[in-house]
């Protein structure tokens, strides 16, 4: 009988978790304090964590919300936020989900680091786990009432599923076209809910023109003193202006002052005075949007836990990078810190090239420049014949142009390396066509090789291990038809087309040429121009170097330079 009743009362326990009442509480109260997670402050989510999360998270429990685009900056809890609303949606309103990030193998180390955690340590959600394990796998939980769904940004994976809310993680990094892929898995249904979470990406990409289509609610707080209603904004800081000091100074004096020019507050690097402002912070709506179409967008600014020196000290280090024509610094500040677009600076400034006051002939037998750190000789592969080029540079980024011109053979590139004095690793051979004789020609000279790419940036792993991306690729070895080994490396030739054009209009260390410049230079030097052009593959606009003049050898050779000087880092901050 004993056995009986237990048997009773366990029926009725499952029935009474079957069967209770969803929870009057809104996502963020629900999820705080009973989410469990495996990476955060505290070993449950918090919304007194981050106030910013509230609203967001919120508008899951929304039905009119149909579409919401979260903007924001790193490091300030998206990932936590995406699992505390997974765990409400399982618990609490059910439905078919997709979750998609940028590719399978992200979402599987999430899966298995951080939402496995979440899923058995958060009572609410763990008592709803399948028992055949053959329904819990690491792309997908077959759950009783409902099914959860990963996968990367790619179309085999965004085809023939039907859901009713569907997840972007970081929408910033997928290829055009898949938020739209992502977007037609809603299939119009009337309870659907669609949900981008990112730092911001380039402007007019498909993320956004995402949020050009929503509300554009920025995260805002009132003034202390005078009332006034305003978001966190990057102008507003002030304080670290004084050039005679060190950087590190300069940030430590900056400070958060009130948009309204009638009133004195201010606030310095003061977290409890920082957490009050976020703590009283709501969104404002600052655009009509198409209707159901929600967005929400705050900055680095608002979160209390990382010092405010620490932000300003990395825009001084921006604008120590611009100097020397280095401007991916300050992209990735205002993707990842502001969380705003970048937009390309289409201005074609360029003036007439002027000579610096020096002639060629003046090394023409290898005499160094002052205060010289390395010279490179560039060369630029033709059908029959070549360009080369030979820079040298100090170690404050500053050049100057020594020779340029068109040469016959790889002897003549000898023969010229010898007399400028080019040691041969300093050497650098444009290798994308007639790669195997470039190759052969290389090898045994130790010269490098490079070919331009029009991937925008390559992998780097820090001995730390932190992944950075770089404007060009480690080196590599292939074997030559000879069996000797050669050395080369790929270079993103529209990155490094940026950095090149503001050496070439003064936004960077001085990048002299001679008075007597060849007139094939001065022709060739500014033979292409950056343009938006339309993708013919995907469709989508992008941004390319392209060419005006067909000769554009000097501009290709100059490119190299500063391939090179980014290897030898004589141009800084050129990892982000």
């Amino acid at each position: 009988m004993t056995k009986t009743r237990q048997q009773l009362r366990s029926l009725l326990d499952a029935f009474r978790r079957s069967c209770r009442p969803p929870a009057r509480l809104a996502p963020s109260d629900w999820a705080s304090g009973r989410v469990v997670i495996a990476d955060g402050l505290t070993p449950k989510w918090q919304i007194e964590n981050a106030p910013w999360q509230r609203e967001p998270l919120d508008t899951l429990a929304n039905a009119d919300a149909k579409e919401v685009v979260f903007l924001a900056p790193i490091g300030t809890g998206k990932t936590t936020f995406m699992e505390a609303g997974l765990a409400y949606l399982i618990a609490e309103d059910p439905g078919p989900t997709l979750l998609v990030g940028q590719t399978d193998d992200d979402l599987k180390d999430w899966a298995e680091t951080r939402m496995d955690h979440v899923i058995r340590n958060t009572p609410e959600i763990a008592a709803l786990l399948p028992e055949d394990r053959h329904k819990k796998r690491k792309m997908q939980v077959l759950f009783p009432h409902m099914s959860l769904f990963l996968t990367g940004a790619n179309l085999s994976g965004l085809q023939s599923k039907s859901m009713r809310r569907v997840f972007c993680d970081e929408a910033w990094q997928y290829r055009p076209g898949m938020i739209n892929e992502a977007r037609g898995r809603l299939h119009d249904r009337w309870n659907r809910q669609f949900f981008i979470m990112s730092q911001a990406g380039t402007k007019g990409d498909d993320l956004d023109k995402s949020w050009e289509h929503s509300d554009k609610r920025e995260f805002m707080f009132p003034c202390p003193i005078c009332n006034t209603i305003q978001p966190w904004q990057w102008c507003n800081v002030q304080g670290y202006d004084d050039q005679s000091q060190d950087l590190i100074t300069r940030a430590k004096s900056a400070f958060l002052k009130c948009q309204n020019e009638e009133c004195d507050w201010r606030c310095g690097d003061n977290p409890q005075h920082r957490r009050a402002l976020a703590e009283s912070g709501r969104y404002v709506a600052t655009a009509s949007g198409l209707p159901g179409h929600i967005g929400f967008h705050y900055n680095v600014l608002c979160n209390w836990r990382k010092p405010l020196w620490e932000i300003v000290l990395l825009w001084l280090e921006v604008k120590e990078a611009q100097k020397v024509g280095n401007v991916d610094p300050l992209r990735q500040f205002i993707q990842k810190r502001l969380a705003e677009p970048w937009e390309e600076d289409l201005t074609d400034n360029r003036t007439t090239l002027v000579g610096n006051g020096y002639q060629m002939s003046e090394y023409a037998n290898g005499q160094r420049i002052d205060e010289e750190a390395f010279r490179f000789l560039t060369v630029d592969k033709q059908q029959d014949h070549f360009w080369a080029g030979i820079r040298a540079w100090r170690a404050d980024g500053s050049s100057r142009l020594l020779f340029y011109g068109r040469i016959e053979t790889f002897d003549q590139i000898h023969n010229l390396s010898t007399l400028y004095k080019v040691p041969p690793k300093m050497v650098f051979v444009d290798a994308q066509y007639h790669t195997d004789l470039v190759y052969a020609a290389c090898a045994p000279m130790d010269w490098t090789a490079l070919h331009g790419s029009g991937q925008n940036s390559f992998p780097y792993r820090r001995p730390n291990g932190d992944v950075v991306q770089r404007p060009f690729a480690k080196f590599s070895e292939a074997q030559t038809t000879t069996g000797r080994r050669v050395r080369y490396a790929h270079w993103s030739s529209d990155r490094i087309k940026d950095i090149l054009h503001a050496h070439r209009t003064g936004k960077a260390a001085a990048w002299d040429i001679p008075d007597d410049s060849p007139q094939d230079y001065l022709r060739q030097i500014d033979s292409e121009v950056k343009r938006e052009i339309v993708n013919s593959k995907t469709k989508q606009s992008e941004y390319r170097w392209v060419k005006t003049r067909q000769n554009n050898h000097a501009w290709d050779v100059e490119a190299m330079q500063i391939v090179a000087a980014l290897m030898l880092k004589i141009i800084p901050g050129f990892e982000v």
